[in-house]
Order: C-alpha cells, then structure tokens, then sequence
C-alpha cells in the first residue's frame, strides 16, 4: 500500500513536472528576443522583439531607469504638411528617445484634453476609448493616470486611449469596446501599436509595434512581462498609432528609427 501510494506521487509529480515544461516551452517559443542592449546615457535597456500569436509581429522596447527625464512637444505648425519627422526634430532638439504622441484631428489639433507647459490647449473630452491621460509632473516623470480628473490639475497632461492593462490585468471593458462598433473592430485590428506602460517595480517602458491587434498585444503584456524586462506590467496606455508610430533612440553609433509614415502634432521626448 506505501509503495502504490508512493509510486503515485512520483507519477504526479512527473505529470507536473512534464506540464511545467510543456507551458514554459510553448511560453518561450511564442516570442523571441531579437536583440538586447543598453541604451544611450544608462537610460535603460532596449529590446527588440518578435511575437508569434495569430500573426508574427515586432515589438521594440525602451525599459527607463529612474534617472530619466521627459517632456511633452507640441510641433508648432498648423498645417500637418509642414510639421516635422522624428528625424528632423532630433537635429533641433535634445533629447534621447523621442515617441509619437496622443491622437489629433483632421485639423492638426489635439483630440481631448492637451495641456501643454501650464496651458490648456485643448479641453477634457468624453470618449469611450479615451479614459486616460499621460501626465508628465514636476519632476518630469511620466505618469499614467486612470483618473480624468487628476489630469485637469496636471501642468503637462494628454488624454489618450484605451487603457489596455489596468492592476496588472487586461482592462475587462477592452472586449466591450471592441464589439462596440464597426468602426471599433477596425481600430482593433492589425496596425502598429505606440504605448506606454508602467511596471511593478516603478519602471517606464516605452513601447512601438509593427501592425498587431490590440488585443493580442494586452494578452502579450499581461502574459510575457519578462520578455521587457520586468515581473508584471501594472499599466499599459495606448497612444496614437497605424501611421502615426514613430520612435527614434540616439545611439552612438547608428540611431534606431522606427519611421512615422504621416507627420505628428505631439510627442514624448526622453533623456
């Protein structure tokens, strides 16, 4: 009988050993770390990754140090023709990690609430995929607010959306959003992807994707924390994306640049 029950447990141990193996081997070869290094200034590591899910798709990754400091650019001009590249911005302007930022209108102008170095420019709007805002505080640190209201006494505050994550988990009303509308399911779909997310060690990850669902990617930050870098994703924001994608790092020796396809009102400038 202490042989048969013995024998039983070595047979459940082997079961979960084997189960353990077989979820860590599928985890693995659902994404691949392309390259890992160092970015410029002890800013922090970037990634390059590919995500095989429905689709193949890449994932390029700035995890920042606490020592990082970022701000808010408005492009001045009013026409969209005229406004720059990330390219053209980096030889004008000092900064490290350059990203695009939140959404705008046909006429060149933020959509919902943008205030910029003090200044409301554009006012808070309700919007059922805008229910965040990237706040940028005093201390030029990012922070990702899930209250609106917060945001209205921000001196650098930009309204964006959907929030993906939310307490370590993938937001439970992105499902509804999607099968809102049309015009919903479409947003969903394959596009390139602009983030930014919040872990639970108080790090900032700067996020762009080539084209992916965004389900797909919530289910990748919720499921692979470690292929950033990081435990858990505690938070994770949308920004503008499809054509609007943009990132640029400064490296020494060649510059990384994931090329926005239309000119951008606003970005998030990093040092």
């Amino acid at each position: 009988m202490i042989s048969t029950i013995f024998s039983a447990r070595k047979l459940r141990s082997f079961l979960l050993i084997i189960t353990l193996l077989s979820s860590i081997a599928i985890s693995e070869e659902s994404f691949h770390l392309i390259e890992k290094k160092e970015l410029p200034n002890q800013l922090g590591t970037f990634r390059e990754i590919e995500f095989n899910h429905d689709q193949t798709a890449t994932i390029y990754t700035a995890l920042l140090n606490p020592e990082y400091h970022a701000r808010f650019y408005q492009d001045e001009s009013k026409i969209q023709f005229f406004a720059s590249y990330l390219d053209e911005l980096n030889r004008h302007h000092d900064f490290t990690i350059g990203i695009n930022g939140g959404f705008y209108q046909p006429n060149f102008t933020p959509v919902g609430l943008f205030i910029y170095q003090g200044k409301m420019i554009k006012p808070l709007v309700h919007n059922s995929l805008l229910k965040a805002c990237i706040i940028i505080n005093k201390n030029q640190k990012i922070i990702l607010e899930t209250d609106l209201d917060q945001c209205l006494h921000a001196d650098n505050a930009m309204q964006t959306g959907p929030l993906l994550i939310q307490n370590g988990k993938i937001n439970p009303h992105l499902q509804h959003l999607q099968t809102k509308s049309k015009s919903m399911q479409e947003f969903f779909d394959l596009h390139k992807r602009t983030l930014l997310a919040f872990t639970d060690e108080n790090q900032i990850v700067m996020i762009v994707t080539s084209p992916i669902s965004l389900m797909d990617l919530a289910n990748f930050l919720q499921n692979h924390p470690h292929a950033l870098g990081t435990k858990k994703i505690m938070t994770a924001i949308n920004l503008d994306g499809g054509s609007s994608t943009g990132m640029y790092v400064r490296f020494p020796s060649e510059a990384f640049y994931f090329h926005e396809l239309k000119h951008v009102k606003t970005f998030i400038f990093v040092n």
